[in-house]
């Protein structure tokens, strides 16, 4: 292992308020005992981190020029990103605008919180497992805290966009936390998107936490351009009786690693996760995900589905665990992908571990091409190939559509995901 942070991060002072900067030295200490992520570490084998490493990146971007937030608020007026109203925007992980009043959420920031934040969150990750995770919580800046009270319920979702402007060198931070008290009920949308072209990093964090009894949409989009490096941890921690619907969709980025982490650690918790991936050429887009059945009777369900054009990488990694002594436990996963090009390259491991005799769990992974008597069917019928190339992929993509259960969120999710599609099929 290589104590890379060591030439990323060598002689950085460290961003925030004095009261933080133990914590933050102490998770780049972490980072450093643990070592930058390599290829030679079994998770990291298709994913290459190194010219991270050594780039010159900045890791304490100052607040972003008025010309950057006027771009950015240009690209808020799309209906994909809603109300205005119900938005809270990150500008190159930094808050736009002075948090916004959604009320019964309760909104602040992780610096206003920090000893909270530092004990409950920070500290819950563990650098060995997720090296990135603790750079995120050395460099955040702010940082964006959302809290549900017990028994609320918002009716409409709420959109949390995190944008990167047009600065180039670029490694943001941004650290989200989201809790949901008893038997709350919400839906999150996060947007990752940029004002243009230029290359950079963006390294996120989102914790999430389920009190008893509450339930939890979230739907993420990441649209970056095809010079973005995009890493992303999500973790939630579920107590009884509490449901967590995720849903992922990576439409965009040169190199993007998403890791999902979701404890079931609650009798009778349950997680539907979801997962459509896209890339073309040139793009590497990895998928680690561990499902933990840290208690009886918890259900989880995973499908994931990747799309793979010419001389594009796809990665999936699924973990199911069950943990010792949990019964009755029903865990479903499945990843199917499909190549639609000659050099076009997929890399699947589902992985099961079970420690616990009373459990119903399934679990495979499929790569195909396109199936030519269902070409043949279509070009019968007066299609020529590139139509029903065209019709056949959507309908494969159509599948993980299904899974988004609000309304409104599912029609813009079928129109990016239309408009990502046909830029795919047509490089």
């Amino acid at each position: 292992m290589t104590a890379a942070p060591l030439s990323l991060a060598a002689g950085r002072e460290l961003p925030g308020p004095t009261p933080t900067r133990a914590a933050r030295q102490a998770a780049l200490a972490e980072l450093t005992a643990a070592g930058w992520p390599t290829r030679k570490r079994e998770q990291w084998r298709y994913t290459d981190l190194e010219p991270l490493a050594t780039a010159e990146l900045d890791l304490m971007p100052k607040p972003a020029s008025g010309a950057a937030r006027e771009a950015v608020s240009r690209l808020l007026d799309a209906p994909r990103f809603g109300d205005r109203a119900r938005q809270l925007v990150l500008l190159d992980g930094q808050l736009l605008r002075p948090l916004a009043a959604l009320a019964p959420l309760e909104t602040s920031e992780t610096e206003d919180r920090w000893s909270e934040f530092e004990a409950r969150f920070a500290r819950t990750i563990a650098a060995a497992s997720y090296p990135l995770a603790a750079l995120n919580t050395a460099f955040l800046q702010r940082g964006l805290w959302l809290r549900l009270p017990a028994h609320t319920s918002i009716p409409a979702p709420i959109h949390i966009v995190v944008a990167s402007s047009a600065r180039a060198g670029v490694a943001t931070q941004p650290r989200i936390v989201i809790e949901a008290g008893e038997g709350a009920e919400a839906t999150i949308v996060q947007h990752f998107v940029d004002c243009d072209a230029s290359a950079g990093w963006v390294n996120a964090v989102t914790q999430l936490d389920l009190a008893a009894g509450a339930r939890l949409k979230v739907y993420r989009f990441q649209e970056h351009n095809l010079e973005r490096t995009h890493t992303s941890l999500l973790a939630a921690e579920l107590a009884a009786g509490a449901e967590l619907t995720a849903a992922y969709f990576d439409l965009g980025g040169k190199l993007v690693r998403n890791d999902v982490a979701v404890r079931l650690g609650g009798h009778g918790a349950r997680t539907e996760l979801t997962g459509l991936f896209l890339a073309g050429a040139a793009q590497h887009v990895d998928n680690h995900t561990t499902i933990q059945h840290a208690a009886g009777e918890t259900v989880s369900d995973e499908n994931f589905r990747g799309i793979i054009g010419e001389r594009g990488r796809g990665v999936f990694n699924g973990r199911v665990v069950v943990e010792r002594g949990c019964q009755r436990i029903d865990a479903k996963q499945s990843n199917d992908n499909l190549l639609l090009g000659e050099h076009a390259e997929i890399d699947a491991k589902p992985e099961l571990e079970i420690y616990a005799n009373d459990v119903k769990c399934s679990h495979g992974s499929t790569v195909g091409e396109l199936d030519a008597e269902q070409l043949f069917y279509l070009r019968a019928r007066g299609l020529d190939m590139a139509a029903a190339r065209r019709l056949l992929t959507t309908a494969f993509a159509a599948v993980m559509l299904e899974r988004v259960h609000d309304e409104g969120v599912r029609a813009e999710a079928t129109q990016r995901v239309t408009a990502g599609l046909a830029r795919l099929m047509e490089s």
